[in-house]
């Protein structure tokens, strides 16, 4: 599928599970921010929200990738970072759980402009989660809501261009068998509590000329091994400058972070940054098996790709 070729990207990390000022740099491409010289303080939750901004053809096009856990922390981390909410041109909304749809409903309610929106539709399904500890959830986004809000929702259950930016997935095709969901996320369909299959968690996908793709996974409860190699399969293109994002490792084990670090280690990723969900365990074996090539996301972090 032809993606648009992009001049430059930029990510910024608004919020992520970390916050660390001793955090090294990468001159040029991965820079940290400097809390002395912000607005106010970053916070750090368990939630995600990135910030891509593409310039394509001089012109230059902002959408933001999820929404955090909590109001709280979304909106301190856009005032810290100078984000205007009226600056976003859209959201893509990775999936339906609710460390990533936290602000949304605030965040239509701030803007003074409608809103598009763009997610499976297998995110308005309740979710829940059972774990040793007994069940949390269910959890619901309200599709009505979001309309009466505001939203312009653009619903798609297959990979979807986005105007001058990108490419969102639709379900991740899986080509290994080590990544499977995890048994303890499950969902509500037609009443029925079933194990969550995670088909509405998507992946966005940039191409940026001369450094090739840049794949910005949420959770990667599908597998970040099988997100990377689908992003190469729809985009034609080998190349990865660039993996962001959550990879859901620790909860998994050991043997699925090993079989993780084996799969990524075949295909010559640029730059891998990731946090959230991936558990400290797991970064720590990533950091030690990518020692030139893998970085911490914390907030307050820009990439750039250019």
């Amino acid at each position: 599928m032809e993606i648009p070729e992009l001049t430059s990207a930029t990510i910024d990390i608004v919020v992520d599970n970390f916050i660390d000022v001793f955090e090294p740099s990468l001159p040029g491409v991965v820079e940290r921010a400097a809390p002395g010289r912000l607005k106010k303080p970053l916070v750090a939750a368990h939630g995600l929200a990135i910030l891509v901004t593409a310039q394509r053809n001089g012109q230059s096009r902002r959408i933001l990738m999820d929404t955090s856990n909590s109001p709280l922390v979304f909106f301190n981390n856009l005032e810290a970072l100078d984000i205007p909410v009226d600056s976003l041109d859209a959201l893509f909304l990775s999936h339906g759980h609710p460390d990533h749809y936290g602000a949304l409903k605030e965040l239509l309610q701030r803007r003074q402009t409608p809103l598009d929106i763009y997610l499976h539709p297998a995110s308005y399904l309740p979710k829940l989660l059972v774990t040793p500890r007994g069940r949390v959830g269910p959890w619901t986004l309200a599709r009505e809501e979001l309309l009466q809000l505001g939203a312009r929702l653009h619903e798609n259950t297959a990979p979807t261009l986005l105007p001058d930016l990108g490419l969102i997935t639709g379900p991740i095709e899986a080509s290994v068998g080590y990544e499977t969901p995890l048994p303890g996320p499950k969902r509500i369909v037609a009443g029925q509590e079933e194990r969550d299959t995670f088909e509405d968690e998507q992946a966005l996908i940039l191409r940026v000329k001369g450094r090739g793709l840049v794949v910005l996974a949420a959770c990667s409860h599908p597998g970040i091994t099988n997100i990377v190699k689908y992003a190469q399969k729809l985009a034609g293109e080998e190349t990865v400058a660039a993996v962001i994002g959550g990879f859901h490792l620790t909860a998994g084990g050991a043997e699925l972070i090993q079989n993780t670090i084996r799969g990524l280690q075949e295909l010559n990723i640029g730059l891998i940054l990731s946090g959230h969900c991936t558990g400290f365990r797991a970064l720590t074996q990533l950091m030690a098996a990518f020692p030139k090539t893998f970085m911490v996301s914390c907030v307050g972090t820009r990439v750039s790709i250019n």
